[in-house]
């Protein structure tokens, strides 16, 4: 059995006559917090929408070892909220995929609203849950959307600029509840970041991708410093 959640074999992605990347090889294994960094336009939403399966590869191709009933998910940079619903209900968006649109048209199962409204208080917004998702600041809205997809129970996390619009408090809460939440289960997050610090605090490895040359990314296993 295949140890890795996800791989990639020779990946490479042409867009507008220019490569991001080529010849792309990584192996996401169990329970690993997976960094992607390089400079903006250098190609990691790209890279994320294609493991995600929103992109088709113009060389090589996307392996997933997922078993049956597992899935991926993605936390979008857009964040792509209904404004005129309530933040609790936006949170339930995330349950859709594991009912019919009959048992959640005029309610949704009682277990699914205790769930989000857990990680709706995980993430500060307990007492927001009845608010328009319009109504919400920046950050909040954020967070919003992570609960989300946290909802979704996703076994390979997938992360875009997750935590861009929070303050170094939040952001610090937000990445180690991503990552608690998938290594408890067994799942893994793959994260572009564009702060090295948080690569370096919660990462345990980096994809940094290279904008010179697409064939010159590179792949670093993080050693974390113990706390004495």
């Amino acid at each position: 059995m295949n140890s890795s959640l996800l791989e990639t074999q020779g990946l490479g992605l042409c867009i507008s006559q220019r490569w991001l990347f080529r010849n792309l090889d990584i192996s996401i294994p169990p329970q690993s917090f997976v960094g992607v960094t390089g400079p903006s336009g250098v190609g990691k939403t790209s890279l994320l929408r294609l493991l995600a399966r929103d992109l088709q590869a113009d060389e090589g191709k996307v392996c997933s070892h997922l078993q049956s009933g597992q899935n991926t998910a993605m936390i979008f940079q857009d964040l792509q909220l209904a404004d005129g619903a309530s933040a609790l209900n936006n949170a339930l968006g995330g349950c859709l995929g594991r009912h019919s649109g009959i048992s959640t048209f005029f309610n949704f199962p009682t277990p699914e609203k205790e769930a989000a409204n857990n990680w709706l208080e995980k993430f500060g917004l307990a007492g927001k849950s009845r608010q328009w998702a319009s109504t919400l600041s920046r950050g909040e809205r954020q967070r919003l959307a992570i609960c989300r997809t946290l909802l979704s129970n996703p076994r390979l996390l997938l992360a875009d600029e997750p935590v861009a619009s929070l303050d170094s408090e939040w952001a610090g809460k937000t990445l180690q509840i991503l990552k608690d939440s998938q290594t408890q289960k067994g799942g893994s997050l793959v994260c572009s970041l564009h702060d090295e610090d948080q690569v370096q605090r919660f990462a345990d490895f980096v994809l940094r991708l290279h904008p010179s040359d697409p064939t010159s990314w590179s792949w670093e296993t993080l050693t974390k410093r113990t706390e004495s």
